[in-house]
C-alpha cells in the first residue's frame, strides 16, 4: 500500500511540473511602443496627482486627462486638461487645458485667460499649461525616454522600476522640456515604476520626487499615477482655430 501511494505521488508530482507552462519571456516595451506610433492612432491617459507632506501626509492635488496622436515613429499632438482638487477660489491653481501640435503649445483657462485679448479663447507658448509642472514628469510614449528608463531598470513582476533624474529627462525627453520650464535642480531623483501589458505596452505609471527640487517647497514630495488605456485607438487632434489665438506672450 505505501509503495502505491508513493508511486501515486510522484506520478502527480511529475504531472503537474509537465502541465506548468514555462515562464514567458518578458515582452519588450520597448518595441511593443514603436510598433503603436502609427500615423493617426493613439493612445489616452488619466494622471492623479497627490502631495505627501512630512507634517500632513498626502492630500489630493490635481488630475489631469489627456490623448496622444501619434505620427510615423513619435508623438504628433496631445490634448491635456488639468482639474485641481482645491477650489479655485482658494488658490493660485487654476485649471487649464493645453492642445500640442508638434512643437506648438496652444494653452486656454487658468491663469492665461486673464490677459487674453478680446475674442481670444487661446495663446501660443512653447511650453504647456502650468498644470503639467505638477503632473507625470516621465512620458513612456515616447520611445528615448523609454529607452533611458529601461536601461538600468530591474524587472517586477509586471514591469519595470528604477530612478531617473530631471537632467536625464531633459536630455531626452521633448515632452519633459515642454512640461516643466520651472525645472531647477537637475539631480533631482525620480522614483519610478512601470507596469506592462502582456503586449508590453506601459498601462500603469507611479513616480515620485521631492518636490523642492521643482518648486521649493520643503518637506513635501509629489507623487504622480498616471493609467494608460486606449492603445492604437483613432486619435485626432488639431490646433485651436487661428481666429481664437493670441500670440505668445513677450514676458
Amino acid at each position: 500500500m505505501r509503495t502505491l501511494i508513493t508511486g501515486v505521488a510522484l506520478a502527480s508530482a511529475a504531472a503537474l511540473a509537465v502541465a506548468a507552462p514555462a515562464q514567458a519571456a518578458p515582452k519588450d516595451p520597448l518595441a511593443a511602443v514603436k510598433k503603436q506610433l502609427v500615423a493617426g492612432k493613439g493612445v489616452s491617459f488619466t494622471d492623479t496627482t497627490t502631495l505627501v507632506r512630512e507634517s500632513t501626509g498626502p492630500e489630493p492635488f490635481m488630475k489631469r486627462t489627456g490623448r496622444i496622436m501619434f505620427g510615423k515613429g513619435k508623438i504628433a499632438a496631445a490634448d491635456l486638461a488639468a482639474t485641481y482638487q482645491v477650489k479655485e477660489g482658494e488658490s493660485v491653481f487654476k485649471n487649464d487645458r493645453t492642445i500640442i501640435v508638434g512643437k506648438t503649445a496652444y494653452v486656454s483657462g487658468g491663469i492665461y485667460r486673464e490677459n487674453l485679448p478680446k475674442g481670444k479663447t487661446w495663446r501660443k507658448s512653447d511650453h504647456t499649461g502650468s498644470s503639467s509642472w505638477f503632473s507625470q514628469p516621465i512620458n513612456p510614449v515616447e520611445p528615448a525616454t523609454l529607452k533611458k528608463l529601461l536601461a538600468k531598470a530591474e524587472r517586477t513582476s509586471n514591469g519595470y522600476q528604477g530612478t531617473i533624474t530631471f537632467d536625464q529627462l531633459k536630455k531626452v525627453s521633448p515632452w519633459f522640456r515642454m512640461s516643466v520650464p520651472l525645472y531647477m535642480e537637475p539631480k533631482t531623483e525620480v522614483d519610478w515604476r512601470l507596469t506592462v501589458s502582456r503586449s508590453g505596452v506601459p498601462q500603469r505609471l507611479v513616480s515620485s520626487y521631492d518636490a523642492e527640487g521643482l518648486i521649493g517647497w520643503q518637506g513635501v514630495t509629489v507623487k504622480n499615477d498616471t493609467t494608460y488605456r486606449g492603445w492604437g485607438a483613432k486619435v485626432t487632434i488639431k490646433a485651436p482655430t487661428a481666429g481664437k489665438v493670441a500670440p505668445k506672450s513677450k514676458d
